[in-house]
């Protein structure tokens, strides 16, 4: 029994410590609707079509995702500032791709922003995990 109390003690350490969800250091979570998701027959992966939506003047925090993302912005302006590529402002209209493992944040404009992604990621992935500067 006195064995068992340190692995008992460490793994209730690694659940109270684990990084809390997706979330900016202000504490703001940008509301993200899964509208549609589907594994790829024949393949070790799923495929996730989501709303992104980011509250006027807030930042979503750096971050990465295990796979591609393809988006279209359907509303609002905005800086993604990617690692090793700087900034790159998109607007209501515009498409673009980021590859999977890139270190990304999104700093919105002064009206909401909502982004249609699609998510390619590894089947059981999480869809997006913090890349803490």
């Amino acid at each position: 029994m006195y064995r068992a109390l340190p692995v008992a003690a460490a793994v209730l350490g690694c659940i109270l410590l684990s990084p809390a969800p997706f979330a900016a250091e202000n504490n703001y979570v940008p509301t993200r609707t899964i509208l549609q998701q589907t594994d790829v027959p024949g393949s070790n992966y799923t495929v996730i079509l989501a709303v992104t939506e980011i509250a006027p003047n807030m930042v979503a925090a750096r971050h990465t995702h295990p796979g591609v993302e393809v988006s279209y912005v359907l509303q609002g302006t905005g800086d993604f500032v990617i690692e090793g590529k700087g900034r790159m402002h998109v607007r209501a209209g515009q498409s673009f791709r980021l590859e999977a493992g890139v270190k990304h944040s999104v700093e919105n404009g002064a009206s909401p922003m909502k982004i249609l992604a699609v998510y390619t990621i590894p089947k059981g992935a999480q869809l997006a995990t913090p890349a803490p500067e």
